[in-house]
């Protein structure tokens, strides 16, 4: 257990080093070329793009050493990997193309832009205000809101109001627990209220969501219980990381938002107010799994850190397996 912890302790603080470089970023323009490469690095999470731009810009496609294999190249002696979170694991490790060479044959710039094609140059086609245009991702996100203790409700608004979030203790939710047989929902005390204008298209919905839940994940909100940690910010701190958390969840995603125009609002010269990066990307990799798959109860801020909940939601998942 020491050694485990030990570990993490590493983890944390090179981790934190990292970011240190993308702290010290002031101006607009740079945060602009950082957001752009994540945007473009759709095969890794937005968080470990942001860590591989920060260790070395300018690379052009990072795979791991397996990852290479597969594509018929190897990792040159004495490359230098490149640092990244794993979902199960403290760090993992890539390295740029540059890197890499062929393991059959001579290098060709065809054959790398054919990698280049396959990875990076294919985005996810714009669906906009299509009926069925994401469906699914509107579902996964409606789906996993009980998990982190968010009452979910499409509200009437006019068209400036895409969504809303606030702290509310006093709605019940449905928590689905078992995953096999009959559903059991267990009902609990919310945390949080979120409401989406029922006029919205789905393109819109997907904005105005990630935007609330930016503010969410970036811990903005004064939640009144001991395991919440808000960050004390000033209001254009804040609306900058949920913008931020917005355009890079969207755009990931083929989608044009008015975040665009909230941050295209800061011109290169122009410096941005004090913000945490770290916060962003986390967020925006917490948006990303709501959006991508159905979560179980296990994954929430619900059984993470409630312990009433946690013991309910176990008591009833044991009952399941016995």
């Amino acid at each position: 257990m020491e050694s485990n912890n030990n570990d993490e302790k590493n983890t944390r603080a090179l981790l934190d080093n990292l970011f240190e470089e993308v702290r010290s970023f002031q101006y607009a323009r740079e945060v602009k070329a950082l957001f752009e490469y994540c945007r473009r690095m759709q095969h890794l999470s937005a968080y470990n793009a942001a860590l591989v731009y920060t260790q070395q810009p300018g690379n052009r496609l990072v795979l791991s050493a397996k990852q290479w294999y597969k594509e018929n190249r190897l990792v040159k002696p004495n490359s230098r990997p490149l640092i990244i979170l794993l979902p199960f694991g403290p760090v993992g490790f890539v390295y740029d193309i540059s890197d890499t060479e062929p393991m059959f044959g001579k290098d060709s710039d065809s054959e790398r832009e054919r990698l280049l094609d396959k990875y990076i140059n294919h985005p996810y086609a714009t669906k906009h205000n299509d009926l069925f245009g994401f469906k699914t991702e509107l579902d996964n996100m409606e789906y996993n809101m009980s998990f982190f203790g968010i009452k979910y409700e499409m509200m009437r608004a006019g068209s400036a109001l895409g969504a809303n979030i606030r702290v509310h203790y006093n709605s019940i939710i449905d928590v689905p627990i078992k995953k096999k047989g009959k559903p059991e929902d267990l009902k609990y005390n919310s945390y949080f209220w979120l409401g989406v204008n029922d006029k919205a298209e789905a393109a819109e919905e997907l904005v105005s969501l990630s935007h609330e839940l930016g503010h969410l994940f970036c811990h903005h909100l004064y939640v009144d219980d001991k395991w919440w940690k808000r960050r004390k910010l000033e209001e254009n701190s804040k609306e900058f990381e949920a913008e931020s958390t917005a355009w890079l969840v969207c755009s990931r995603l083929g989608i044009d938002s008015r975040s665009v125009e909230y941050l295209s609002g800061y011109k290169d010269d122009d410096q941005i107010p004090p913000v945490s990066f770290e916060s962003i990307f986390r967020a925006v990799n917490q948006v990303e799994n709501i959006i991508k798959q159905r979560l179980t109860y296990r994954d929430g801020y619900l059984y993470k850190y409630d312990r009433v909940f946690k013991k309910q939601a176990d008591t009833i998942a044991q009952q399941e397996q016995s």
